[in-house]
């Protein structure tokens, strides 16, 4: 049984992160021409990684050459069927190493073995010296060192695998997906198995006979005469697949879990490597805002009718605050300024504040239109615009606070953008599902780490003071002139 108490440790499978930022964001280069989409791509799905899980220790395990590997000593042909990696993504590896070690995280590789068998080794002794050990990868043969304190965890998929969901999609327990493997190989590995057995029969006989080896013992009893022919035939093919599906525990690495110790960035290395790969919104990520201003973050997820969710994250120094909630019926502008209210509410005192939306309509309705409709009174005279109860509540926020508002570009790669968008749809999922189940709306409020603010700020004209934003276009398509 896992101790929620129990600190974690996750391991990231870092060959397969890269191969799925390389595939996932395709375009990306710097303005001298070197391609970056896989260099962004693995470093915004670390980020995201860090951000939601937070885990205590943490290594990036990386694989040999595949020919350098004790597997291949054994079947040359093993994985050889598999292209060399693209030009185009073998000079970006060396800098996503870079930003491993400049995000001062362990990076781990062992001659002779391959990424799985350190995980295998790093997991099976974490989850012995009592940590819950999370493997970040999409590899399914990882799926047989799951225990109940050995977990997977898909990102790309959001999907979580413990013993119940490798019996799920195997059909036996993890220690017997090997046998499972060994029988109908592996395509992707070149792994041969037995032909004419697939994966769903493989699992069958394991669940009959118990394993690869009571399968060969008792091929007799196997229904289907080809079958009983082709698994006589290549017993001996059969038991090497297994050995070479077989993640190993034992992999020599000088290191142990408690080793592998989350520590703050070395920001004199990252911020300069950023820069050099003209990398701005993740630049964000790592610069604090200017002494004695709060950051504000926001987006809202909603839609024509139904519940919507807003995110928030307020920044000071070093310290951050998380916030999200839903409402039972909301649309996306709707959501959009009751993030900001939301955001503003959080000050328990005059500030200074740079708010930072995605939508056009929240930042040219604080940087445009605001002080035009309190100057003609238009602010004031009922139904004369659309969400006018928020804009009240805005411009009360508004006169309280010095705010200065910014439009990011959604969907861009802004890390706190992109991690305000997440908080406003998992709100909003939640809302839904109250909404289904019947259940009574309960606010989502997540807080990272409590947020000292300063004294008051010194102060300021009343108004908005918002500074006016020059608009290239929509980008979500919120734009409404009211």
């Amino acid at each position: 049984m896992r101790t929620p108490q129990a600190p974690t440790l996750y391991l990231l499978d870092g060959s397969s992160y890269i191969y799925r930022a390389y595939y996932g964001i395709r375009d990306g280069a710097t303005s001298g021409g070197m391609p970056t989409n896989a260099i962004f791509g693995f470093t915004r799905m670390l980020l995201g990684l860090l951000q939601e899980n937070k885990p205590d220790r943490l290594a990036v395990v990386f694989d040999p050459p595949r020919e350098e590997t004790f597997r291949r000593d054994i079947y040359p042909a093993y994985k050889a069927h598999r292209d060399a990696m693209p030009e185009d993504l073998v000079i970006q590896v060396p800098y996503i190493r870079r930003i491993v070690q400049a995000l001062n995280i362990t990076a781990v590789e062992a001659p002779g073995f391959e990424a799985d068998d350190v995980i295998a080794t790093l997991a099976r002794a974490g989850a012995a010296e009592g940590f819950e050990v999370t493997v970040v990868t999409g590899d399914k043969d990882l799926l047989q060192i799951v225990t109940d304190r050995i977990g997977l965890l898909d990102t790309m998929k959001g999907i979580r695998s413990g013993p119940q969901e490798v019996l799920d999609r195997f059909g036996v327990p993890p220690e017997r997906v090997v046998d499972v493997l060994g029988l109908a190989g592996d395509a992707a590995d070149n792994i041969p198995g037995v032909p004419g057995i697939g994966e769903k029969t493989a699992a069958g006989l394991v669940q009959r006979f118990g394993s690869l080896e009571g399968v060969l013992e008792w091929t007799s009893l196997v229904s289907g005469k080809a079958r009983r022919e082709s698994l006589r035939s290549h017993a001996g093919q059969a038991r090497l697949s297994k050995t070479l599906a077989t993640v190993r525990y034992d992999v020599p690495l000088g290191l142990s879990p408690a080793d592998l110790q989350r520590r703050p960035p070395n920001l004199a290395e990252l911020i300069p490597l950023l820069r050099e790969l003209e990398f701005a919104p993740l630049e964000a990520a790592f610069t604090p805002p200017p002494p004695g201003v709060v950051e504000i973050y926001s987006d809202g997820s909603g839609r024509d009718s139904g519940p919507g969710g807003y995110g928030v994250i307020l920044r000071y120094g070093a310290h951050e605050k998380e916030l999200s909630g839903f409402e039972p019926e909301a649309t996306s502008q709707r959501m959009e300024l009751i993030a900001a209210i939301r955001g503003l509410e959080a000050l328990n005192a005059p500030r200074k504040v740079r708010l930072f939306s995605d939508s056009q309509y929240l930042v040219r309705g604080m940087s445009e239109w605001l002080q035009g409709w309190i100057r003609t009174g238009r602010l004031e005279t009922p139904d004369a615009l659309k969400n006018q109860d928020l804009w009240l509540e805005l411009a009360a926020l508004s006169r309280k606070h010095q705010v200065t508002c910014q439009w990011v570009p959604g969907h861009a790669g802004h890390h706190f953008n992109e991690r305000c968008d997440k908080l406003a749809k998992r709100a909003a999922e939640e809302g839904a599902r109250a909404a289904v189940t019947a259940q009574p709306p309960k606010e989502v409020l997540e807080v990272e780490k409590a947020l000292p603010l300063p004294v008051a700020l010194d102060s300021h004209d009343p108004g908005c003071g918002c500074e006016v934003t020059t608009f290239e276009a929509d980008a979500d398509g919120q734009l409404t002139f009211c």
